[in-house]
């Protein structure tokens, strides 16, 4: 997996447990257990998948085994959703089990836990739509959107008790900066000096991206307007993330994200002196991949072409076509 527990004092002396759990076979998320003394403040809790629920209360055991702090799921006062994404917030069902602890979610991703099956249907026919315009053919669509059902059908709606405000703090004063982009409701949480970035910023892959097409408050831009947020954050000296490792320095990590994505445009805007459909930039973009990679590849390139579609850099080659047809393949080529 990755680093085993471990701990992190902030600036006032807060206490910041970390440990993995292995939410998907290939999917590690970090846990975190904020300690003041008096509270003890869960953030995020895995996907709720087997595995991941066993690492879960086994990380609380390894907490006190390394550190001396004995804790369980039955001591959390409070738990903080960080975003509605089913890697951490899939848990909560196996969480409730052991502890009553009042659920905070930004009001965007609110209905994800606690109006799980609706949301699930709304995205799941929007993301038909999706793979209809970028051109992916029926058989391919219907294995696709399988792919995407999985893990998700699982988890049962769970009651939100408070939502998460920028601008007002979440409990024990820690700050709370609303980032869409990667997700609608994904918010970033600042415990003194320590700032808990999700998967808004990660220390060594570029968080996914998929067009706002499918859901609202997602997409490239948002994104990017996100990073600057933080980027301007004054008294970040640690950056801990939802996956992978501590980053020490958090704006530069958020400019070499920012020239990924740059860099990404630039081959998409290539592709494109041509005209494309989303699957065939796709393709030309990461090549042949398999199974749940070909969705993150096509969501990937879609966010990317809608940016630049949004913004007057492509334009529809086929416009007539699109026109008179109820379903359109559109195929984009540079302005």
């Amino acid at each position: 997996m990755t680093k085993p527990s471990q701990r992190y004092v902030t600036s006032t002396g807060r206490v910041i447990y970390s440990f993995p759990v292995r939410s998907f076979p290939t999917l590690v998320n970090n846990i975190y257990v904020i300690d003041s003394g008096e509270e003890l403040i869960l953030v995020d809790c895995g996907s709720g998948m087997p595995q991941a629920n066993d690492d879960l209360a086994a990380g609380f055991v390894a907490v006190g085994e390394t550190f001396g702090r004995a804790m369980s799921l039955a001591d959390i006062t409070t738990i903080l959703i960080t975003h509605g994404h089913i890697d951490h917030f899939g848990g909560l069902n196996f969480v409730r089990r052991f502890t009553g602890a009042p659920i905070g979610v930004h009001i965007l991703d609110r209905r994800v836990l606690s109006n799980h099956e609706e949301r699930v249907v709304f995205a799941y026919r929007r993301l038909g739509d999706f793979l209809e315009s970028a051109g992916v053919a029926a058989e391919q669509r219907e294995s696709l959107m399988s792919v995407y059902l999985f893990g998700k059908t699982y988890y049962q709606s769970t009651p939100v008790q408070f939502l998460l405000e920028e601008g007002l703090p979440a409990v024990g004063d820690i700050g709370v900066y609303h980032v869409p982009g990667h997700c609608p409701g994904q918010v970033c949480l600042q415990v003194d000096d320590i700032l808990l970035t999700a998967d808004q910023v990660l220390s060594r892959i570029t968080p996914h991206q998929a067009p706002e097409s499918i859901t609202h408050h997602m997409g490239l831009g948002h994104y990017l307007d996100s990073l600057d947020k933080i980027a301007a954050l004054p008294g970040c000296r640690l950056g801990l993330g939802g996956h992978e490792d501590p980053m020490d320095d958090i704006p530069a990590r958020i400019e070499a994200i920012r020239q990924a994505h740059d860099n990404r445009l630039g081959k998409v805007m290539d592709i494109c002196r041509a005209p494309k459909s989303i699957t065939e930039i796709s393709r030309d973009l990461f090549g042949r991949v398999d199974s749940y990679h070909v969705l993150l590849a096509l969501e990937e390139a879609g966010a990317h072409v809608e940016y630049l579609h949004q913004r007057g850099e492509l334009v529809a080659a086929n416009l007539e076509e699109i026109e008179r047809t109820n379903h359109p393949v559109v195929r984009y080529r540079r302005a």
